[in-house]
C-alpha cells in the first residue's frame, strides 16, 4: 500500500476562496431563497438593520424547517452529492449554496431552525472562531444564544412592521459582519444595493411571485414581480415556440421582439419593458429558466455578440435540474454554457429574433430623423428610399435650405457639395444599419458611384493627403466588398 497523507484544507483559507464565486448581494440572497422554495416556503422576509454598526441581515422563511440533524448536515461543505438523484423541483445542485452565498457577504453566519418541535436549534460558522481552532469546528448554539438572536430579530422586525401572527417562522439565517456592505460608507450606496436587490429578486423569481406561490418582503416592502416576456402587450412580436430533445427530456425555447416604442417607455419610472434601474440594452438576449427560476439573462451566451442594435430581442429557454451537467451551471448559478446541439437547434430562431430586433432598432433611429410622409418635401432633410439592395436613408435634395444653397453654387461647387452629402449619407446608413462587420454598406458600383469616388479622390489629392489616407476614407465610405476594393485600388497611380 503506497504511503499517503491526509491534507485537509485550512478552513479560513478555504472559506475565503470559495466565497469569491461571482456572488453579489442580490445573487447571494437569491441562492438562499432557492433553499426556502425547496423547503416549501410561501413567504420569505429579508431585513437589514443598517442603522447599527456592525450591520446585520436576516433572511427568514415559513418553509418546513430542519431538525437538529438536518441542520448540522446542511451546514457541511458540501451537504449533498452532486451526482445524486434530486427532486425535479429542487433548485440546488452542489449543496454549497447556503455556505458560499453567506460567506460571500459575511464572515459569520448563524442558521436557526425548527421543524415540528416548538423550540429552535442553532448552528454558526464563524471565521474568527475557526482561526483559533484551526479546524472545521461548527458552533452549536445554546438556548440562551438562540433566544438572543431571536430577540434581536424580533426587535429589527418591529422597526419595519408589527409582528405578523400568520408568519410561522421556521428557518432564520443571520449574516453578521457584512464586510462588503460595511465598505459602503454612504447611506445612499446601501440604499442602491437594496434597490438592486429588490429589482433582481422581482425578476429572477417572477414566475413564483406571479403564480401566488411565493411572497418576498424586503424591509416589509412587498417585492413585485417583473415579467420580461410581456407577450400580450401591443406591438410585441412573438416567435412560435420550439423544442429540442435531450435524452428523455424536452427543452422549450421561444423568442419575442419588443416594439420600438419601448425605448421611450423604458425610461419611465414604472415600465413594462424593464425593471427599475435597468435598460433595454442590459436586458437583451437569452433568458434561461431552471425549474421556473430565472438563472441567466442579459447576454446571448456566445451565440451572437451583444449589441445596442439587438436591445429589442429576447429569447427564453426552459430547462430542469436534470440538464445541469449539459449547461455547466456554476455554484453561484451565474454562469452557464448552452450545449452545442441546442445552440444549433436555436440558430434559426436566434437569427430571426436578432434580425427583427435590429430592424426595430433601425426603424426607431430612422423615425428620429425622418419626418412623416405627409410632410412637404421642402421640410424633410432625410428621406427613406428603397433600392435593389434594400431600404436606405438619403439626404433630400429638395430640402429647402439645401435647394437654395445648391442654386447659388457653381457646377464645380455643386459637385463638391454632392460628394460631401454622399459621404454623410453613407455614414448615416452605416449607423442606421448597425455594425459594419455584419451589415456592410452596399453602394452599387455603377458609373455614378465610380465618378463620386474619383471626385473625392481628386479633392483629397489636391489637399495633399497621402494615398493610404485617401484609400482608407474611400473604403470606410463606400464599403469593403471586393468589387469596390478592386476599383479603388486601381485608382492608385503612384
Amino acid at each position: 500500500m503506497p504511503k499517503s497523507i491526509i491534507l485537509s484544507p485550512p478552513p479560513v483559507f478555504f472559506i475565503k476562496s470559495i466565497s469569491e464565486q461571482g456572488y453579489t448581494l442580490s445573487t447571494a440572497i437569491a441562492d438562499l431563497i432557492d433553499n426556502s422554495i425547496a423547503a416549501g416556503a410561501t413567504r420569505v422576509e429579508i431585513l437589514l438593520d443598517s442603522h447599527t454598526s456592525p450591520m446585520t441581515m436576516f433572511i427568514s422563511d415559513n418553509g418546513c424547517g430542519m431538525t437538529d440533524d438536518e441542520l448540522t448536515l446542511n451546514m457541511r461543505f458540501p451537504s449533498a452529492d452532486i451526482d445524486m438523484v434530486r427532486s425535479t423541483d429542487d433548485l440546488g445542485r452542489f449543496g454549497l449554496g447556503l455556505k458560499t452565498a453567506s460567506f460571500s457577504q459575511s464572515r459569520k453566519f448563524t442558521v436557526i431552525s425548527r421543524k415540528d418541535e416548538p423550540y429552535f436549534q442553532g448552528r454558526t460558522w464563524d471565521v474568527e472562531y475557526l482561526k483559533d481552532t484551526k479546524d472545521w469546528t461548527l458552533i452549536i448554539e445554546n438556548d440562551l444564544e438562540i433566544s438572543k438572536v431571536l430577540e434581536t430579530y424580533q426587535k429589527v422586525k418591529g422597526n419595519f412592521h408589527e409582528n405578523d401572527p400568520d408568519f410561522d417562522l421556521k428557518t432564520l439565517v443571520v449574516w453578521n459582519e457584512l464586510y462588503k456592505l460595511e465598505r459602503l460608507f454612504k447611506k445612499n450606496e446601501i440604499n442602491d444595493e437594496l434597490e438592486e436587490l429588490r429589482s433582481h429578486l422581482g425578476l429572477v423569481f417572477h414566475r413564483f411571485i406571479q403564480s401566488g406561490n411565493l411572497q418576498i418582503r424586503l424591509n416589509n416592502s412587498l417585492i413585485e414581480s417583473f415579467e420580461p416576456f410581456p407577450k400580450n402587450e401591443q406591438g410585441v412580436q412573438v416567435v412560435s415556440e420550439n423544442f429540442w430533445r435531450t435524452g428523455d427530456a424536452y427543452i422549450k425555447f421561444q423568442g419575442i421582439i419588443l416594439p420600438k416604442r419601448a425605448t421611450a417607455e423604458a425610461k419611465q419610472s414604472h415600465s413594462v419593458w424593464v425593471p427599475a434601474g435597468s435598460t433595454l440594452e442590459e436586458l437583451q438576449g437569452i433568458y434561461v429558466y431552471r425549474n421556473e427560476r430565472l438563472i441567466n439573462y442579459g447576454a446571448w451566451l456566445r451565440a451572437i455578440p451583444k449589441s445596442i442594435f439587438l436591445q429589442f430581442g429576447r429569447l427564453k429557454i426552459d430547462i430542469s435540474n436534470i440538464n445541469d451537467s449539459e449547461f455547466h451551471l456554476n455554484v453561484a448559478k451565474s454562469s452557464l454554457k448552452i450545449p452545442f446541439g441546442l445552440k444549433r437547434a436555436m440558430t434559426e430562431m436566434i437569427n430571426h429574433v436578432a434580425a427583427q430586433a435590429a430592424k426595430e432598432y433601425r426603424e426607431r433611429l430612422a423615425s428620429n430623423v425622418i419626418r412623416p410622409v405627409s410632410t412637404p418635401q421642402g421640410l424633410s432633410l432625410v428621406v427613406k428610399e428603397i433600392r435593389a439592395s434594400g431600404p436606405s436613408l438619403k439626404i433630400n435634395n429638395d430640402f429647402e435650405l439645401l435647394r437654395r444653397l445648391s442654386n447659388q453654387l457653381s457646377s464645380e461647387q455643386n459637385l463638391l457639395l454632392d460628394s460631401l452629402l454622399n459621404l454623410v449619407e453613407n455614414k448615416l446608413n452605416e449607423v442606421w444599419q448597425g455594425d459594419l462587420n455584419s451589415t456592410e454598406i452596399k453602394e452599387d458600383l455603377n458609373q455614378d458611384t465610380k465618378e463620386k469616388i474619383n471626385r473625392i479622390k481628386k479633392y483629397y489629392e489636391e489637399s495633399e493627403y497621402s494615398w493610404e489616407e485617401i484609400r482608407a476614407l474611400l473604403f470606410d465610405s463606400f464599403g469593403r466588398n471586393q468589387e469596390t476594393q478592386l476599383f479603388i485600388d486601381s485608382l492608385n497611380t503612384k
